[in-house]
């Protein structure tokens, strides 16, 4: 079933009736986007939310001198979306591309907003993952004002594993806030302390 992943990923924090769990999947799509396909672009509206059944996804802006800075990165049973954009109906400052050919479940915000009025289930487990990654945004940004490069970068190895390996260098290392050229030497100092 196309829809298992999500509803088994739903369960975590909210329980549905059988008759809920099918009105919310007639609202389901799967999208498919291959690797380098966008699926949010800088000064787009997002109207969606995507599941991950399959592949991997980064969240980046790109600054006024036309470097990169990734914010997030979407595997298997993640979520991923632009919050501030697809709840203020604002431009984003975002784009949203695929890392490896993907498979997504999406569901329209106009949709999940009227659903979630109806089952108020899906909307505590919404306000809690949104509390979770809100916490987790909160932790990143305490990591980035008192952790060495080093220590960031093992803490996001044993936070995300296998994550690492799935992703190129250049893009942890600004998601670690750090230029390629001195990611390589952390990554090196890194892989030497592990052995």
């Amino acid at each position: 079933m196309a829809f298992e992943s999500i509803l088994k990923n739903i369960s975590r924090f909210a329980s549905l009736t059988l008759q809920e769990e099918e009105a919310f999947c007639a609202l389901l799509a799967i999208k498919k986007v291959k690797r380098k396909e966008f699926i949010l672009r800088e000064g787009d509206i997002c109207t969606a939310e995507y599941f991950v059944n399959k592949g991997c996804l980064r969240t980046y802006f790109v600054d006024k001198k036309g470097f990169e800075h990734n914010l997030y990165f979407a595997i298997e049973d993640w979520w991923i979306s632009d919050l501030y954009s697809r709840t203020q109906m604002a431009p984003t400052y975002s784009n949203i591309v695929a890392l490896e050919d993907s498979e997504l479940v999406e569901i329209k915000h106009q949709a999940l907003e009227e659903f979630m009025v109806k089952v108020p289930a899906l909307e505590r487990f919404f306000r809690l993952s949104y509390q979770l990654s809100l916490v987790n945004q909160h932790l990143k940004n305490l990591d980035m004002l008192h952790l060495s490069a080093e220590e960031r970068y093992v803490n996001f190895i044993e936070k995300y594993p296998g994550l690492a390996g799935r992703i190129p260098q250049k893009h942890i290392a600004t998601y670690l806030g750090l230029t390629p050229e001195f990611f390589n030497t952390v990554h090196a100092k890194v892989t030497r302390a592990r052995k």
